[in-house]
């Protein structure tokens, strides 16, 4: 009797774990602190140790995209305001293109950032498989014509070079990191820095204009509503001061003075930008900026200006030092699209 009620649990606890369904959220608020979990190595904000990187918050992994999976659809079935919605349905849409062939966002040191969790002895396991997991997957991408754009490879192999010279990283690892340094040494990186130069590129660019825009318009009908504006504006003097790195874009720079309204997006670094760009106050000087970047975003994006044209279309619109323009140029590279947020002050 007591052996069958032994097997009898055995089969429950089995049955159990085997019908065990995803961890669900419910609420705005727990599914955006689970997004900051899994986005450790992505915003890594004051690592300490006992914080350790796990195997399924390597960026992008399997692992990574089926958690992150699961949090979008607990999002879609909770009650949530108009801007969340959009937030929600942005993320869900970028689900279809091709960032994930791209695991190692180049906006970001992830390197860096995973070795900074010093407390966990499995830290440069975690590195060393995620190295091989990057380079693994631009292979596969170079094989359907995705490729990193000369931006993107030139940030990243300054990270990679930067761990190969400090004295923290173990020898070990840094033979591994070495290895990926030689392969990106011999990477052929795609003619456009655009989206515009990867495939289902334009449709990736659409639906960034259409989330941060709130409007529905071609990239030639913002081209025609954009210089109707442009055309009647003085140049203005640039004033802004520039980070020394693209881990937070320039718009989420430029909107840390406003009250902050929570988002879910690390590129945001969690902000709604569209809500609180729509909430800021701007001037003329404002506008004229940001109608310059809007520009040169359509610019880079849609008609495949290299960075030279688009630092010379900054200089033209903008007093601004051939550094600056070139800071703002590799960050709407980075950042496609955001720069719209301001759009509604505009139009």
């Amino acid at each position: 009797m007591y052996k069958k009620l032994f097997l009898s649990s055995l089969l429950c606890l089995f049955l159990a774990a085997c019908s065990k369904q995803p961890q669900s959220y419910e609420s705005f608020e727990d599914a955006q602190v689970a997004l900051k979990a899994l986005n450790m190595a992505l915003v890594q904000t004051g690592a300490t140790k006992g914080n350790n990187i796990e195997k399924d918050q390597l960026v992008f992994s399997d692992a990574y995209l089926t958690i992150r999976h699961t949090i979008y659809q607990s999002l879609m079935g909770m009650e949530l305001n108009l801007n969340q919605i959009a937030q929600v349905n942005y993320l869900v849409i970028a689900e279809r293109f091709p960032e994930r062939y791209f695991n190692w966002p180049a906006q970001v040191n992830v390197l860096e950032n995973m070795l900074a969790f010093e407390g966990s002895k499995n830290t440069p396991d975690n590195v060393i498989t995620w190295l091989k997991l990057t380079q693994d997957t631009l292979d596969s991408a170079q094989q359907s014509n995705l490729k990193l754009n000369k931006v993107e490879l030139t940030l990243l192999q300054s990270y990679v070079l930067s761990a190969i010279a400090s004295n923290d990283v173990q020898p070990a690892l840094k033979s591994h990191i070495r290895a990926f340094s030689d392969y990106l040494a011999s990477y052929k990186p795609r003619g456009s820095v655009g989206l515009r130069g990867l495939p289902n590129g334009t449709q990736w660019y659409q639906s960034k204009l259409n989330y941060f825009s709130g409007e529905v318009h071609s990239p030639l009908e913002w081209v025609t509503l954009l210089n109707e504006k442009i055309k009647v504006l003085d140049r203005v003097a640039f004033d802004s001061e520039l980070p020394t790195s693209h881990q937070k874009s320039f718009l989420v720079q430029y909107l840390s003075d406003e009250k902050l309204i929570e988002g879910l997006d690390w590129q945001a670094n969690y902000r709604d930008l569209p809500a609180m760009a729509s909430a800021m106050d701007m001037s003329e000087k404002d506008k004229t900026l940001m109608l310059a970047m809007m520009e040169s975003d359509i610019g880079i994006h849609y008609h495949a200006w290299t960075l030279p044209q688009a630092k010379v279309n900054l200089i033209k619109r903008l007093q601004m030092s051939p550094e600056e323009a070139q800071y703002l140029v590799e960050d709407i590279i980075l950042y496609p699209g955001q720069s719209f947020s301001f759009i509604q002050h505009i139009i």
